[in-house]
């Protein structure tokens, strides 16, 4: 009879199995069917006769961490979740196998379905990429958040077929910044080549003949249609075919086709050229030639043709009728108030003077300013910026300065008169003439001659002396560039400078 233990009615049984510390267990072999109990680590295991320490009973949850490397406790087949990888770990000896990972869309370009356990693609557009290393390829790159092929990558000045066989044009293409439009419709045709029209367009056409010929008039060239007789074939001269019987296009040679039409064979699309094979080597004359007259250009002078102006420097047609040329229409431009302008060159050569202003008196006589006076050799159009010297307003002061230059280089400049010191005749001091200044060696200036300006320095100390101011190249006072007088201690303001231009004189 074998053993048993009858429970009755309302006992309490206490059931209580091995138990002892985790290193305890290891150090264990439980029979079969025996449980243990680790104090420590609070985990169940069941023996089978032979392994130590037993079989686990069952694995935990270790939780959720930001690090599961940071896990020191844990048996084989437990399980943490990383939530900085947001990816499930299981426990694999002193290592950890990863199972599983929850996946997030970095944007709107890929939709996670976490009920349906589905990945799909999204709309795609250049907010979805963050830099030219998202994309697909070294071809592409982002732009200004735009998705743009890249300039370093793809080379604008290389075309490759995409096949052996052909390759591939758009009909509007833009070259070097110019837009052109390929005819459609297919080649022109053996004897054809592309010409660009004014408005951009690419239009196959004949051969146009080289030759250009200088008639006075369109009817004295070669005729389509004339033949001729050579030597050989080596030398076909452009704009003519040879006469043997060939078939020809009639939109390529209009001009020929309207001389001899289908006399010799063909039709209205394709017709015949005559067959003088038999009388050797004879060239027909397929294409008109390029009549045109020469031309002349006019510098420095005016010219009309057929009463009408033409600039200067445009080109016309010594065989036109009524050609008439003239030096350009005289003229001049003064310029006496102070301040800076321009003046634009009217003729190849023109005359300038250039005038500071006077000093003031004041118990002294004035000084009057020098005037440069030359002729400049510049291009009709030349822009030549100018100042003009405003006048001395206050007493026993200088004048000042006026001065030309082109592009930045001074071709020319009188200096304000000096104020002369007082007592200076008196006192026996070096009396010298107000000179100028100018740069003579410039290319623009082909000569040059400077006018000085008297000093004054006549005492007018006394209130009942008085004298006239010191005149200069224009004039005594009030003049450009003159003193003005002078009576006692009192004075009166100068003139201002001037600049002058004169031209076809």
């Amino acid at each position: 009879m074998s053993k048993k233990i009858e429970i009755l009615e309302n006992t309490l049984l206490k059931l209580l199995v091995r138990r002892g510390t985790d290193v305890d267990r290891q150090l264990i072999t439980l029979d079969q069917g025996e449980l243990g109990y680790t104090t420590d680590s609070k985990r169940l295991f069941v023996g089978d006769g032979s392994t130590l320490g037993g079989t686990i009973a069952g694995n935990k949850f270790l939780g959720s961490v930001s690090n599961h490397l940071s896990i020191t406790e844990g048996a084989d087949g437990d399980f943490v979740f990383n939530t900085t990888t947001n990816t499930l770990y299981s426990k694999n000896g002193s290592g950890w196998d990863r199972v599983a990972v929850l996946f997030e869309a970095a944007d709107g370009s890929i939709i996670v379905d976490d009920v349906a356990g589905t990945l799909k693609v999204g709309t795609l557009s250049a907010s979805n990429f963050a830099g030219s290393t998202d994309l697909t390829g070294n071809s592409i790159e982002m732009v200004s958040g735009q998705i743009s092929l890249s300039s370093t990558q793809i080379k604008t000045n290389r075309v490759t077929p995409n096949s052996t066989s052909h390759l591939y044009l758009p009909q509007n293409l833009n070259i070097n910044n110019v837009d052109y439009a390929f005819p459609t419709g297919g080649l022109g045709g053996s004897n054809s080549f592309l010409r660009v029209e004014p408005n951009g367009d690419l239009k196959w056409s004949a051969p146009e003949s080289n030759a250009t010929l200088f008639f006075n008039s369109s009817s004295a060239a070669v005729p389509v249609g004339s033949m001729v007789e050579a030597g050989s074939l080596s030398a076909m001269p452009d704009g003519w075919l040879l006469a043997d019987g060939q078939t020809v296009a009639s939109a390529t040679y209009p001009d020929l086709f309207t001389a001899i039409g289908t006399i010799h064979g063909g039709n209205a699309t394709n017709f015949d050229v005559p067959d003088e094979s038999a009388n050797g080597y004879v060239f027909i004359k397929a294409l008109p030639d390029s009549v045109s007259n020469p031309s002349f250009k006019v510098e420095g002078l005016k010219a009309t043709v057929n009463g009408t102006d033409i600039d200067e420097g445009d080109s016309f047609s010594p065989i036109a009728d009524d050609v008439v040329i003239a030096a350009p229409v005289p003229g001049l431009e003064a310029n006496d108030t102070a301040g800076s302008g321009t003046f634009t060159t009217q003729a190849t050569y023109t005359k300038f003077w250039v005038t500071g202003s006077g000093s003031t008196g004041g118990s002294v006589a004035g000084g009057a300013a020098s005037t440069v006076y030359g002729v400049l050799s510049a291009p009709i159009g030349t822009s030549i910026a100018y100042t003009v010297g405003a006048g001395a307003t206050t007493s026993r002061t200088a004048g000042n300065d006026s001065f030309m230059s082109i592009g930045g280089t001074e071709l020319a400049r009188s200096v304000g008169a000096t104020a002369p010191a007082r007592d200076a005749w008196a006192t026996g001091a070096t009396i010298i003439a107000n000179g100028g200044s100018s740069l003579p060696t410039s290319d623009y200036v082909l000569g040059v001659h400077i006018l000085s300006g008297g000093y004054g320095g006549m005492d007018t100390s006394s209130g009942d002396e008085e004298v006239n101011g010191v005149g200069s190249f224009w004039g005594g006072a009030g003049a450009p560039g003159a003193a003005n007088h002078s009576v006692g201690g009192s004075y009166a303001a100068t003139a201002d400078g001037m600049v002058k231009f004169e031209w076809g004189m």
